[in-house]
């Protein structure tokens, strides 16, 4: 009889990666809302206080646009992290889970310490491509977006033409040229 499988992770669409610009990558909350959160179930924690060598089952965790909830096996929230104190999601390599499947590592980064999960998948590589999306998604959504930077140009130049117009209308009142 063959030996039947349990899914461990929502499997994820092998996907060709279009070339995308910088200007073209969504922000988290557009990424959540066009293809909804990215839920990843029986998730194992490496713990820090190991340096990984313990890994602690059952975990969820969901990927939304307001940042990484993990939940413990009951379902109860264990933590939640803002994009704001999310610095990088990147996927680190592969392992075998403790039940000996394949997954994926992932790493969420915060300024204090570095999350890292290992997440059973029969398609690492899909699952990989979902994760870089949305670790694109968080790096663009975190910093200022193309056009906010434009419109900062275009207001420091505004800004800078007005300050030279003043020093020149200071100049022109003190000379006596222009008066009021």
């Amino acid at each position: 009889m063959p030996k039947t499988r349990r899914r461990r992770a929502t499997p994820v669409p092998e996907i060709p990666v279009p070339e995308i610009t910088e200007n073209q990558v969504p922000s988290p909350e557009a990424t959540a809302a066009r293809s909804g959160p990215l839920v990843l179930s029986d998730v194992y924690l490496l713990t820090a206080e190991s340096q990984g060598e313990v890994a602690v089952p059952g975990l969820t965790v969901q990927l939304d646009g307001a940042g990484l909830t993990v939940r413990k096996p009951d379902g109860a929230v264990g933590a939640v992290l803002a994009w704001t104190e999310v610095s990088a999601v990147v996927t680190s390599g592969r392992m075998r889970t403790p039940a000996g499947n394949q997954g994926v590592v992932v790493e969420a980064v915060t300024p204090s310490r570095t999350h890292r999960f290992v997440v059973p998948s029969d398609n690492p590589e899909g699952l990989e491509y979902e994760i870089g999306q949305l670790a694109g998604a968080v790096a663009v959504g975190s910093g200022s977006s193309p056009g906010v930077q434009k419109r900062s140009r275009v207001l420091l130049g505004a800004l800078l033409v007005i300050i030279v117009a003043g020093i020149a209308l200071a100049v022109l009142v003190a000379t006596g040229t222009v008066t009021f």
